[in-house]
């Protein structure tokens, strides 16, 4: 077995934890280092049904992306999925906006999905928002097509601008608060998740075309990247995706 320790440490070799954003709480949220670990899962977040899923497969330690704790907790009762993971003896390791920003993180994970080139740090997205160039021009449909598909989804939202698209600016999970740089960069589109309708507005009346591609959608992607390094570094350790992770959200 692997000290939790050491799994934590490796994580932050390559997202640095003190990279995260202030309001962020990455880090090893429940339990401890010393925690001896030979089965880990993999999640988005921790959820119940994750944590349930980790007590019957005998995994010691689940790793998330979203915090499982991020506001401050007054209390806990039986209900609560910290409570939970208490319970079960589990070790949580979250790694958030570190893993966002980081080289070959969530947002550079989905610039080589679709197949950007150039993909670069968008001025004044602070490392979230990415820009690069698709092999030649589409049209908004086209370019929504590509996402669906390198995506695997079944269905997004699409406001299509209606002028040729080549350089496209892309932010995963949340990413509206950088509507305004992006506006102001030469981006043709941006692709993100969680847009709100007064952003469309905004975007429309610029000429930008939007896909909201889903903030689960873009950004579990990371997860299969996530377990190949854990997995690389830890051959004694088996690392697994949890089966319980999904999205909450369906097309219907």
């Amino acid at each position: 077995m692997i000290a939790a320790g050491k799994i934590c440490a490796a994580l932050d070799e390559w997202a640095p934890f003190d990279t995260q954003e202030d309001f962020d709480n990455s880090g090893l949220l429940i339990g401890s280092m010393d925690q001896p670990v030979s089965f880990c899962l993999l999640a988005l977040d921790l959820t119940p049904e994750v944590c349930e899923e980790a007590k019957k497969r005998g995994a010691q330690m689940v790793i998330t992306h979203h915090p499982v704790i991020f506001h401050p907790l007054k209390s806990l009762s039986p209900d609560d999925v910290a409570y939970q993971a208490v319970q079960a003896g589990l070790a949580v390791l979250s790694a958030h906006t570190n893993l966002d920003r980081a080289p070959g993180g969530v947002s550079d994970t989905l610039a080589d999905l679709l197949g950007l080139s150039s993909a670069d740090d968008l001025d004044g997205g602070d490392g979230f928002v990415k820009i690069g160039l698709l092999p030649q021009a589409v049209s908004g449909e086209e370019l929504a097509g590509l996402v669906r598909e390198r995506l695997g989804l079944s269905g997004l939202r699409l406001l299509d601008a209606g002028s040729p698209i080549r350089s496209v600016a892309l932010c995963s999970g949340s990413g509206g608060s950088f509507l305004k740089e992006v506006l102001a960069s030469e981006a043709d589109a941006y692709i993100t998740g969680d847009l709100k309708h007064d952003q469309a507005v905004e975007a429309a009346a610029a000429g930008l075309t939007l896909i909201d591609a889903g903030h689960y959608e873009t950004e579990s992607i990371i997860l299969e990247p996530l377990r190949e390094y854990l997995a690389e570094r830890f051959p004694k350790v088996e690392f697994r995706r949890a089966m319980a992770d999904r999205p909450l959200f369906r097309y219907r």
